[in-house]
């Protein structure tokens, strides 16, 4: 009897109602011409929802709010020590975030609709997936921020791995900056903890670097040094920022106004 009930179970996660219909209104959606304008909807009301659980769940404060450009396309880099952490920190951006995931995660009930409406980008990893860089790039043309975890996976032990270089990548090819993000206390994440989150001054490529393994192994390294003070609570040290204006200047969404 245990056995066919749990069997039920699944059969009704798996084959559940909202993956059903979510992909064909979607459709219906695109073919009328408002599917950007549905999917910026569900995305705010998401950001809202999640924004409150993060209160109430995950209590401690954010800081550096403020360093989050109004406008302009931006890399969004943090460390990865749980799969929420897209959530955590993105909860307090006043800005829409696309989050590149890996493709295994569109395979969940339920989470691929979700991962569908909120704008964020699917890549196979361990390759060089094309279409998730034609897509972030799609993204970035139109200004937005696009969100990425530059080591690449979650972290086991809860210390920072290696950074790939593909975010710098990105940095310099577009002459955008990145915003560093520390998440504090999400690794092995519990109800109650309080989880802390530091966004950090964005920082931008030298506008003289060509785009060579070199110059991006070089600022690759400084994402990782920014990132780790913010998650270590480290005083970051003397680094020259290169501040000019974003090469994107299109003007943002309408979004949420964050309260004090």
């Amino acid at each position: 009897m245990a056995k066919a009930i749990k069997k039920l179970i699944k059969h009704i996660i798996r084959y559940n109602i909202f993956d059903y219909f979510v992909p064909r209104i979607r459709k219906f959606y695109r073919k009328i011409g408002i599917l950007d304008f549905m999917d910026t909807r569900f995305y705010w009301i998401a950001w809202r929802l999640v924004r409150l659980a993060k209160q109430k769940l995950w209590p401690g404060k954010v800081t550096g709010v403020s360093n989050i450009p109004q406008k302009g396309a931006a890399l969004f880099l943090s460390n990865h020590s749980h799969a929420l952490d897209p959530f955590l920190s993105a909860s307090n951006v006043p800005r829409k975030v696309h989050w590149v995931s890996k493709m295994e995660n569109y395979k969940y009930p339920f989470f691929r609709p979700i991962l569908q409406m909120s704008g964020s980008i699917p890549i196979h990893r361990g390759q060089s997936d094309q279409n998730a860089i034609r897509l972030i790039k799609k993204e970035l043309d139109k200004g937005e921020i696009v969100g990425m975890f530059p080591e690449g996976t979650r972290t086991k032990d809860g210390k920072l791995r290696r950074f790939h270089t593909g975010a710098a990548r990105f940095c310099i090819e577009y002459g955008i900056p990145y915003i560093p993000v520390g998440i504090r206390n999400s690794f092995k994440l519990e109800v109650g903890r309080n989880v802390e989150v530091h966004i950090g001054k964005p920082r931008y490529p030298d506008p003289s670097w060509k785009l060579n393994y070199e110059n991006a192994k070089k600022f690759t390294d400084l994402m990782r040094k920014d990132i780790t003070a913010l998650v270590y609570n480290e005083d970051l040290k003397s680094i020259r920022v290169y501040e000019h204006e974003e090469i994107y200047p299109v003007p943002i969404k309408k979004s949420p106004t964050l309260e004090n």
